[in-house]
Formats: structure tokens, C-alpha cells, sequence
């Protein structure tokens, strides 16, 4: 079993060259091994703070208190089943059914249950897939059951699309995983509030789309005690559809590890030889097991391998009744899976409150709501602007990231006459075409006393072609803008980790200005800062979509963020046009108690 590892390690090796390498849905990636639980626990956090960003949930905004609707239960053999409504944003509707134990003496445990890309979502019942079937088995045991849809199923379906992609939507983090991800927190929050539900004991499962969303909220939700995620754990591939893959999700990260953030919770990978998942046993489970192992907890996870196509079967559902009724204590199970016949789709269809609104009205409220949210974190004192940083400092940080590694990068270097030890340096960062530019501001600095590096990332920026089969290429590629960031912040470490320099300025010339200045956010030691903002107007979303298109960055709060990060460095602006960015440069400054305000030209 090592031996098969390591193979499958070596293997993968080629294909996730980070910063060098395309990166895509269906390669193989490799098992990272994790020494000690701190070492793990660290990268715990920063993954589940990365799934937050990329989701466009970070910081979490506050849950919106919309209207639910939810119809008279009707009475079946051993259960009861009512539907719901519920609107998660306005003019936006989670919808699902509810299933209780007709006996018992509440509270009873709960599961939450995501029906997957079956063509019928949640009311789909087949052999392959049947949703309602393991919520009237569930309940049957004594589980109270919400089962949900999808975004754009079922009765969303003509209203709602499902897939859907802009470049403007990825710089907002406007997804369909994040939508998906918050109506499964609100789908939470409204289970674990009902009178019968003991909120102590909540279960989720889910198979295909819907085990994505089990693992992705199991992760970043600690009220999901126990999950079992059916074939979806994969090593080489991470999820098709445009719901699984939100923008710079896994630039770094592979589904793996996103399932192991359940440690030490405990978790059933349920898998099976017809589909993604015929590795498990040998590669994918030995892999997360190993983070259970640092908890102490390797009994808390555990495999069942099936020999199925891709399904949620009942051989697949009954491996779950049995995992949930060993930690969950269901007063009636676990018990084999009896004979159901489901309601027909029309009597569990529940009724909106109004018709859904369209994309672009439900992306418009999005876009005002992040910036709301952003405005109440405008920092006023000293104290404002720490927490400021921590939370939007954290947001920029991982949609900057790029890995362009360490080897030393190109630069012309001009000392002065005499090049004296202990001299200050300047770094001049210029786009293509702008080298006689770039070079006159050298030349004073030079005559100045500075060592002086002109640096050109443009051509380093640029990622290998992204084959045109590729899907989702955000979300496992950082684009060349970020790259371009990352290039200046690597140039000005290692100017910094030179001899003989004892200060740093950084000045950008032409349409490296707003890259570098992103780039300046997170280089520390860094003297003064000398940026060319002409041309680009930082309050626009069309001024991010061409050259500079980093996703996440507007949600981030673009350059707002990045001068509160440099606040109070010196910083100089010029050609930047007026309106609320230079208005927040002048009130940042301030609330970071800086002796004068950054020089706007």
C-alpha cells in the first residue's frame, strides 16, 4: 500500500509544479503528509479561511432574516413530511422538505442532505439515487431530515440557472459554490433551531455535487458533528460542475484535504469501483486517515467500498444509516432500509413567498451587500484599522496568491559612482515598452547614491496556454495579474536579502502601478513607495477585467485594502483620479495615525 503511494505521488509530481505547471480538475495530485498535528492544524485554518474567500464568505457576512414558508406536515406510515421555503437573500430561495419521526420524544438528532447532480435533485428516485428515500428512512429512525436543493433545481429550475460564469462575477466572488455554500449554512442554521432538532447531534451527507457540499461544509462549519460524503473524494478529480469550483479555490489545495479538515469529527467516505472514487481504499483514505491519526482518531473515519457505477444506492445509504446511528444514537436505528414510496414530486414542491429574482438582480445585491459589509469596517482609530487588517488583510492575501518561486529573477542593475557599502536601493518596476522610462527614473536615483534595479515582470507573468478543454481555469490557476503581483513582491525580497542594502524604495512606471502597488500591500521593510496610477480608475469593475483581472480582488476590497496594509508607509500617488479610493487613502491614513496623509498628484 506505501509502495502504491509513493507511486501515485511520484506520479503526480510533474502536474503540480505550482507557478509552472497548468492545474486542472481531472490530474492526478499528490498526497501531502503532515508531521505533527501543528503543522496540520496551521494549514487547517488557512484552508478553511481560503474556502471562505473563495466563496466570496469572508469576512461572513451577517444571515439575512428573510421570509420562510413552510406548509401544514402531511402524515405518512412511521414519518411526516412538510415543505419550506426559505429566502436566504432577498429575492433568493432555499428550498427543501422536512421529515420528523411520527413517534417519539424529541429531541431527535438531525441530518442534512444534498441530492447531487441527479437530473430530479432532490426528488429524484431511481435505483442510482434516491433523496427522499433516505430521508423517509431516516426519519423512520428518528432523525429530523432536511433535505435541500440545489441553486437553480427544482422549483428555481426555470428561474435560476444553475451554472453560470462572468469574469465581473469572479471579481465579486459571485458563485455558484458560494451561493450554494450559504443556503447549506442557512439550511443549518434553520435545522438546528427547530424545537425537536437537539443541535448537538447533526449529521450531513451527500453524494456527487451533494458530497461537496458535505465535505466543503463540514469544513468550515464545526455544527456538522458527524458526515458521510459519497464519491466525491477524489485525488484526480475534484468536481465537474461550475458549483464545485469557485474562483482560486484549489490553487493549492485538492479535495483531499478539504475532506480531512472533518478531523477529528467523525466521517464515512463512502466509494465505489465505477467511478472517481475506485482509488479510495488504497490512496484517498489512507491520506485522510492520516490526519485523523494526528487527532488520535483514527477510529472516527472509516471506508465503505462498493463495486457500483456513481450512485447514492441503497447499498451506499445503508452503510450511512449505520455510520449515523453509531455516533448520532437515533431512538429507532440503525435499521436495513425498508420499503418507501416517495410523494410525488408536485405535493413536495414548496411554495415562494415570490418569484425569484434574476442572476443579475440577486449579483447587483451581492456586490452592494459586500460593500456595505466593507464600509462598516472602515476604520476610524488605530484599534479599527488592526481589525480591518486582520479581516481584509486576510481576504487579500489569498486572492494574491501566487506561487512563482524563489529562483533569482532578472534584473539591471545601475550603482552609483562610487558603490559604496551600506547604500539604500530602489527597485523600478516598468511594463513592456516602458524601459526608456524606467530608465530615467534610474538614472536620478543613481545620481542620488541608490543601487537601483529595474525590473520587468510582464514577461514572467505569463502562465503556460491553458488548453482550451480545460474547465473552471480559475479556479485551479492563478491568473497572470496575480502572478505579476506575486513577481514584484518576490523581486523586492531578494533586493532585500542582498549585502550592503540598507533601505528599500519601491516605484512603478506606466501600467505596473496598480499591480505593484497590490504587490507593496504585503512587502514588508520597505522605505517609500512612488506609484503611476494614470489610466486606471480603481472605483470601476471594467478597470479590473482586462490586464489586472485577479479574481476575489474587488471582494478583497482592491486597492482600499492595500493602502490600509502599506498605511502609514510612505506612499505617492500620482494620476490617481479622484473619488472614494483617494477619499479612503486620506481617511486610512488617518485612522493609522500617520503624520501626514499619502501625496496624491
Amino acid at each position: 500500500m506505501r509502495l502504491f503511494r509513493m507511486i501515485c505521488f511520484l506520479a503526480a509530481l510533474p502536474l503540480v509544479v505550482r507557478g509552472q505547471e497548468v492545474r486542472r480538475l481531472d490530474q492526478a495530485y499528490p498526497v501531502v503528509p503532515y508531521g505533527s498535528l501543528e503543522v496540520w492544524q496551521s494549514r487547517a485554518a488557512d484552508l478553511r479561511a481560503h474556502i471562505l474567500v473563495s466563496a466570496g464568505l469572508w469576512p461572513m457576512p451577517e444571515p439575512f432574516h428573510g421570509l420562510v414558508h413552510a406548509s401544514e406536515p402531511l402524515g405518512r406510515e412511521g414519518y411526516t413530511v412538510q415543505n419550506v421555503a426559505i429566502e436566504t437573500l432577498p429575492g433568493f430561495y432555499l428550498t427543501g422538505n422536512v421529515y420528523r419521526p411520527a413517534q417519539g420524544t424529541a429531541p431527535f438528532p438531525a441530518v442534512l442532505t444534498a441530492h447531487g447532480h441527479w437530473k430530479n435533485g432532490r426528488f429524484e428516485n431511481t435505483d442510482q439515487a434516491s433523496a427522499p428515500g433516505r430521508a423517509i428512512n431516516l426519519a423512520r429512525q428518528g432523525y429530523v431530515v432536511f433535505t435541500y436543493s440545489m441553486i437553480g433545481y427544482n422549483e428555481t429550475a426555470d428561474t435560476f440557472p444553475h451554472r453560470f460564469s462572468k469574469p465581473v462575477y469572479e471579481l465579486w466572488g459571485f458563485s455558484g459554490l458560494g451561493l450554494q455554500l450559504w443556503n447549506g449554512l442557512r439550511a443549518l442554521d434553520y435545522l438546528s433551531a427547530l424545537p425537536d432538532v437537539d443541535a448537538e447531534r447533526i449529521g450531513m451527507t451527500g453524494a456527487s455535487g451533494g458530497a461537496t457540499q458535505t465535505f466543503l461544509l463540514a469544513a468550515v462549519d464545526p455544527r456538522i458533528r458527524v458526515s458521510v460524503p459519497v464519491n466525491m473524494i477524489s485525488l484526480h478529480m475534484q468536481g465537474g460542475c461550475s458549483c464545485e469550483n469557485a474562483p482560486l479555490l484549489r490553487t493549492e489545495a485538492a479535495n483531499v484535504e478539504f475532506g480531512a479538515l472533518t478531523a477529528p469529527r467523525p466521517m464515512l467516505m463512502v466509494s465505489t469501483s465505477g467511478d472517481w472514487t475506485k482509488n479510495t481504499p488504497e490512496v484517498e483514505y489512507p491520506a485522510v486517515r492520516d490526519v485523523y491519526r494526528l487527532f488520535g482518531a483514527a477510529d472516527h473515519l472509516a471506508n465503505v467500498h462498493l463495486d457500483y457505477e456513481h450512485n447514492y444506492n441503497r447499498d451506499s445509504r445503508e452503510a450511512m444509516y449505520r455510520w449515523f446511528g453509531r455516533w448520532l444514537r437515533p431512538p429507532n436505528g440503525p435499521a436495513p432500509e425498508a420499503p418507501f414510496t416517495p410523494e410525488p414530486d408536485s405535493v413536495l414542491s414548496a411554495v415562494l413567498p415570490s418569484r425569484p429574482d434574476s442572476i443579475e438582480e440577486v449579483f447587483r445585491r451581492w456586490t452592494e451587500r459586500s460593500e456595505r459589509q466593507f464600509a462598516g469596517y472602515r476604520p476610524g482609530s488605530p484599534e479599527e484599522m488592526e481589525t480591518f487588517r486582520e479581516v481584509y488583510g486576510t481576504a487579500l492575501e489569498h486572492a494574491l496568491r501566487a506561487d512563482v518561486g524563489s529562483r533569482p529573477l532578472p534584473f539591471e542593475v545601475l550603482e552609483p559612482e562610487p558603490a559604496l557599502p551600506g547604500r539604500p536601493a530602489v527597485l523600478i518596476v516598468h511594463p513592456d515598452g516602458a524601459e526608456a522610462l524606467a530608465r530615467t527614473a534610474a538614472e536620478a536615483h543613481r545620481a542620488a547614491g541608490s543601487t537601483v534595479f529595474i525590473f520587468n515582470p510582464y514577461p514572467l507573468s505569463e502562465t503556460p496556454i491553458i488548453p482550451a478543454d480545460i474547465r473552471h481555469p480559475t479556479t485551479y490557476n492563478p491568473t497572470p495579474a496575480a502572478r505579476l503581483v506575486s513577481l514584484i513582491r518576490e523581486a523586492a525580497r531578494q533586493i532585500r536579502e542582498r549585502p550592503g542594502i540598507t533601505s528599500l524604495d519601491v516605484e512603478a512606471v506606466g501600467s505596473a502601478g496598480p499591480p505593484a502597488l497590490l504587490a507593496r500591500a504585503f512587502m514588508p521593510g520597505i522605505r517609500s513607495t512612488r506609484i503611476d496610477f494614470r489610466g486606471f480608475d480603481p472605483d470601476r469593475d471594467e478597470a479590473y477585467l482586462g490586464e489586472l483581472f485577479i479574481p476575489l480582488l474587488r471582494r478583497a476590497g482592491d486597492f482600499r485594502t492595500a493602502v490600509a496594509l502599506i498605511a502609514p508607509g510612505r506612499l505617492s500617488l500620482t494620476g490617481a483620479p479622484e473619488g472614494p479610493f483617494t477619499q479612503w487613502a486620506r481617511d486610512v491614513y488617518l485612522s493609522a495615525g500617520s503624520p501626514e496623509k499619502p501625496a496624491l498628484d
